[in-house]
């Protein structure tokens, strides 16, 4: 599912806490401006313009290069909101009784409950489309970051980690490497 938004990889040295602020203090910085789009049929395969967010509270994050088109472009806390008793309507798993599990984020049409915001029910692209036609679950996006001059050799974990634009919804991705 693309939930656009976007996402940075950071080091943790193996021998620290390996924690959200462990990952904090090194971010990587990224070798080139592009994606590579990655097909199973190599000849397919193409590099597309990268946007990365050079000042303000994201600086060193990458947008997800696929626009998010969501008719339903926003989560709605249902219990805050409309009190307890209320339930999210969505049909995920999990989302009914007993578990309830979207109650506190729950897709719905924003300007439903917040008057003024873009009504949703008529997608509209937020960024070109950098690969018109094409289905981003057919593909993987590589990246190539750098890394710093200053590592010692040892022990990391390599974090990725995707914050979502149109969810509450936080993805990692975690791998044990060795820095030689």
């Amino acid at each position: 599912a693309n939930h656009g938004g976007g996402y940075i990889y950071r080091l943790c040295s193996a021998d620290q806490a390996i924690d959200e602020f462990c990952f904090q203090k090194r971010p990587l910085k990224w070798a080139t401006r592009t994606h590579v789009l990655r097909f199973a049929n190599a000849s397919l395969d193409r590099e597309i313009n990268a946007t990365d967010v050079a000042r303000g509270g994201g600086v060193g994050w990458r947008l997800n290069p696929f626009p998010n088109v969501r008719i339903d472009p926003c989560d709605y806390n249902v219990t805050a909101k409309d009190g307890p008793g209320h339930h999210c309507a969505w049909g995920c798993p999990g989302c009914g009784p007993p578990l309830y599990a979207a109650d506190e984020s729950c897709p719905d049409i924003c300007s439903k409950h917040y008057p003024g915001t873009p009504d949703g029910r008529t997608p509209v692209l937020p960024f070109p489309d950098p690969a018109p036609g094409v289905h981003e679950q057919s593909l993987a996006v590589e990246d190539t970051v750098l890394v710093p001059d200053d590592m010692s050799p040892g022990e990391y974990i390599l974090g990725w980690r995707w914050d979502c634009e149109h969810s509450s919804q936080v993805w990692n991705s975690c791998a044990d490497i060795t820095v030689i």
